[in-house]
């Protein structure tokens, strides 16, 4: 079979201790036909290990954005793409690996899937040290040592089971696409600061025939370490807003580029999420929370007014306990 030629995109942030073991993972891969680093303005040493790898390793070309300014992961990610030459892409945050034969499934679906735009898999979970793991543990965290879906599913109902949330969710780190795939997608979203990443991974998942590998071992690790940005402390404002943000970009992308049926899948999730995730600290006593719902709710059109013109927006004020009971 034909070896697949991969661009690894790999942004660096803050990951002078971690970006030598991902670069040189994804160059032990015969796969690999260049890993693109993009430094996004570390205030750490990231720049000068970007350099002493650019400079030891050919297939290692490196970046920064004008004037080495801080963009985010997001402005990081696409830079990287453009910079890319290759006609398959695979997603590696500078702080994870790949493990051996990262690439063997995928390379074998694509071969015998011509119409194939891509392969997600499993990514496994790696603690770095003591306090990496207490800071995640207090971010409320899961501790799932295997980060996957935990059953196959068909591609057309793959964008409808990501957003459900329950049969488990995919990283970047276990993703492989044709390039092609981001002409139907589109980029990922600068204007969110964080949970670009998820965002990306659904509206593929909602244009493109993605195909599962391996899922029940790890082909990626995703290390757990000190200054995780998804663990970073924040208050449950900062929390709700992130999550709310993700919501209302998908919403906008489907309203552009979607079914009105799946417009109106994600709207019901964007409200359900209004109401049940924690927006400020318990307001009201335990047997009145669905006060709170209703008050998160009522607060929605404050951040985003045009929901005000949607009838589930108004439908949600209603008590209708089978609705709150399957978006919870």
């Amino acid at each position: 079979m034909e070896k697949i030629k991969i661009s690894v995109i790999i942004p660096v942030y803050n990951a002078a201790d971690f970006v030598k073991q991902a670069v040189e993972s994804a160059l032990s891969q015969p796969e690999t036909a260049e890993v693109v680093l993009v430094e996004d303005g570390s205030p750490d040493e990231s720049l000068a290990a970007c350099e002493e790898l650019a400079a030891i390793y050919p297939k290692v070309h490196f970046y920064r954005h004008p004037n080495g300014k801080n963009l985010g992961a997001g402005a990081t990610r696409n830079r990287a793409i453009s910079k890319s030459t290759q006609d398959y892409i695979a997603f590696l945050d500078a702080e994870d690996f790949f493990l051996p034969n990262r690439f063997t499934t995928a390379r074998e679906l694509f071969g015998t899937n011509p119409d194939l735009d891509g392969v997600y898999e499993a990514v496994g979970m790696y603690i770095q040290d003591d306090r990496g793991a207490e800071r995640w543990d207090r971010a409320g965290r899961s501790r799932n040592q295997l980060v996957t879906l935990q059953k196959k599913v068909p591609p057309e109902e793959l964008f409808e089971t990501l957003i459900q949330g329950r049969f488990g969710y995919l990283l970047l780190d276990g993703l492989v696409i044709k390039r092609a795939a981001i002409g139907k997608s589109g980029w990922f979203d600068e204007r969110l600061p964080l949970h670009q990443d998820t965002l990306f991974i659904e509206k593929l998942a909602a244009v493109a025939r993605l195909l599962p590998g391996r899922l029940d071992e790890p082909v990626s690790m995703w290390r757990i370490h000190d200054h995780n940005r998804i663990s970073a402390p924040r208050s449950h404002w900062q929390i709700y807003d992130m999550r709310m943000r993700l919501w209302y970009s998908l919403w906008c992308w489907c309203r552009e580029t979607q079914d009105e049926a799946r417009q109106q899948i994600v709207l019901k999730y964007f409200i359900a999420r209004a109401m049940y995730l924690s927006r400020f600290n318990r307001l009201f006593p335990k047997g009145m929370y669905g006060l709170q719902k209703r008050l998160q709710l009522l607060m929605l059109p404050l951040d985003y007014p045009v929901v005000l013109r949607e009838k589930v927006f108004w439908k949600a004020f209603v008590p209708d306990l089978g609705f709150w009971i399957k978006h919870h």
